[in-house]
């Protein structure tokens, strides 16, 4: 099976210092891979780089065979790459219904997502967007203001965004990044039930549980260089990665 996304010896620097260091990794349709490595290892730097908000240096990055390297987010997020941010970049004022028709738009460009154009007018859209919103967990939202969702329902809406704009490869930067155990517990089963089974899901995380709750493969990443790889059970076994990673003998 050819890669959907492969980047070959992926380098990001400022000045002397190394933020990715000759990168190299491959990405199968409707796998799901990790992300995993201590502040400041590169991820989301790496994340930078595959969407297309940071340029690299050196090396490439290629999506279902074809160079993207010089492509900027737009044009990678209609080539089929989605992302969501660790932070929350939603529109507050606005409804989960207004937030995801806006997303579904930008990718689209049709007047078909047109916000202003009335609901009943626009069936195929809003049929679209309660899709996403499902997909979610949202669906109950439609009509509440961004402003009014707990801080664990901002980071759903946050993936329906990136869903909105169809992707065949999403990339998910630390979705539960500042959750208590239950939101985490929730965000995690969320993506574990309702992304689609043809869609690629890499995540960068600094919890090893949430890699293993969502992830096939996990790639290490230490000093912004690839530093190991393999399965969430290998990752944990590893004294190598317990070293430098956990700085410590292996743990539950």
């Amino acid at each position: 099976m050819s890669p959907v996304l492969q980047t070959n010896g992926l380098t990001l620097r400022y000045g002397r210092f190394m933020a990715i260091d000759n990168v190299s990794i491959t990405l199968h349709q409707g796998r799901r891979y990790g992300v995993l490595g201590p502040n400041g290892a590169g991820k989301t730097s790496l994340l930078n780089l595959l969407s297309g908000t940071a340029r690299a240096s050196a090396g490439s990055i290629l999506l279902d065979g074809i160079d993207i390297t010089a492509q900027g987010p737009a044009e990678r997020r209609r080539a089929g790459l989605g992302r969501s941010f660790q932070k929350t970049s939603v529109f507050m004022e606005l409804t989960v219904l207004d937030n995801l028709r806006l997303a579904a738009q930008s990718y689209r460009g049709w007047r078909l997502f047109d916000p202003w154009t009335p609901r009943l007018r626009d069936r195929e859209g809003m049929s679209r967007v309660i899709e996403f919103a499902e997909q979610v967990g949202l669906q109950a939202r439609l009509d509440t203001c961004a402003a009014e969702l707990s801080y664990g329902e901002l980071r759903q809406l946050e993936v329906g965004l990136a869903l909105a704009t169809e992707p065949r490869v999403l990339l998910l930067d630390e979705p539960t990044a500042g959750m208590s155990e239950e939101e985490t517990h929730a965000i995690v089963g969320m993506l574990q039930r309702k992304l689609p089974s043809s869609l690629t899901l890499l995540v960068i995380e600094h919890d090893l549980r949430v890699i293993e709750g969502l992830t096939d493969h996990v790639f290490v990443l230490e000093s912004g260089a690839l530093f190991e790889q393999g399965t969430p059970a290998e990752i944990r076994a590893s004294e190598r990665v317990q070293q430098a990673y956990f700085k410590g003998p292996a743990h539950a």
